[in-house]
């Protein structure tokens, strides 16, 4: 009788001890759960920094950065300074992002070399920085999300090449000095019209992507210069300033004016013959492949360290498919 009570004894503390165990083991698998649950849904907050927000192209970028976040479920932060010449004001607002411990950093430099001492400082506080549009000069980053600008600065001088027969006299207005995108539009129109030798580039002034500066910076080269052919603006809001210095002084037949991204007005004015082209760009996606790219790279997937959004000639031809 005695060892068959030992021998209940000794079925129930196993029971017991097995019983526990499993319990321990489940609790531990819930707790696990629920930690994997929480990381899951915290949401990320990615802080998109372009040069400024005054513009149709800037306003875009904001859109598609907004769309992926609406996708993804990210808390998105939209800030830029009130012009693309305001530098300072852009290098504060990086670092006050830096300071919030953002998830990630999305910027369109203003200053391509400036924007390196930032970079750098993100990088110390573990954020991964991404450059959108404009590249930077040094410093780590995970991935650039824009046109290949040289590209489009070459297709800006093969029309010019085209429209001229390859004779004639042009003149070139860049933006921002300091910005790589700029630097890099007009080394492209540079090199192709180095295939034209009768083709000459007569003057090179920088109007920092502005209209009116644009409009007044083209006034002084038509003094210098009555007998231009061709201009290449390297932004649309140059282009059209250029443009209305070329109406005002009677020449809208002489000079053909070239510009960088599409916008309403300036695509109306392809239309209507005023502005010859455009090489357009894609600022939404721009925006959209951006944060894309940041969450897959927060979350371990590989990301490209050059993502190209597309560049295309915009003609009176084919303006039809933009104005749409």
């Amino acid at each position: 009788m005695k060892k068959v009570i030992s021998i209940i004894l000794v079925t129930l503390l196993v029971v017991s001890l097995i019983a526990g165990c499993s319990s321990q083991k489940t609790s531990e698998q819930n707790q696990s759960s629920q930690q994997n649950q929480q990381q899951e849904t915290k949401k990320l907050t990615i802080a998109v920094i372009p040069k400024a927000l005054d513009s149709e192209f800037w306003l875009d970028v904001k859109n598609g950065a907004e769309k992926a976040a609406q996708e993804n479920n990210v808390d998105l932060i939209v800030l830029a300074p009130d012009k693309e010449s305001n530098v300072e004001q852009q290098f504060r607002i990086i670092e006050d992002m830096i300071q919030k411990k953002v998830d990630a950093l999305l910027v369109a430099p203003c200053d391509s070399a400036g924007v390196v001492p930032f970079i750098d400082k993100a990088n110390q506080a573990n954020i991964p920085v991404f450059t959108v549009d404009t590249n930077a000069d040094g410093g780590k980053i995970v991935s650039f999300v824009g046109t290949d600008n040289k590209l489009g600065g070459k297709i800006a001088g093969e029309r010019v090449i085209k429209l001229l027969n390859g004779k004639g006299k042009v003149a070139l207005i860049v933006g921002v000095p300091g910005q790589q995108t700029m630097r890099d539009r007009a080394a492209g129109f540079k090199e192709a019209l180095a295939g034209a030798p009768d083709i000459k580039l007569v003057a090179e002034q920088p109007a920092n992507s502005e209209r009116a500066l644009a409009m007044t910076v083209m006034e002084n080269i038509l003094q210098a210069n009555p007998d231009l052919n061709a201009v290449f603006a390297c932004s649309t809001l140059m282009a059209m300033g250029a443009m209305e210095a070329v109406e005002a002084a009677g020449k809208l037949d002489q000079i053909k004016v070239i510009g960088f991204d599409s916008q309403k007005e300036s695509l109306e004015a392809i239309k209507a013959g005023k502005l010859d082209s455009l090489v357009a760009q894609s600022p939404f996606n721009m925006g959209y492949l951006g944060v894309k790219a940041a969450v897959d790279y927060i979350n371990k997937k590989d990301v490209s360290n050059r993502i190209d959004t597309g560049t295309e000639l915009v003609t009176k031809e084919n303006v039809d498919k933009y104005m749409k």
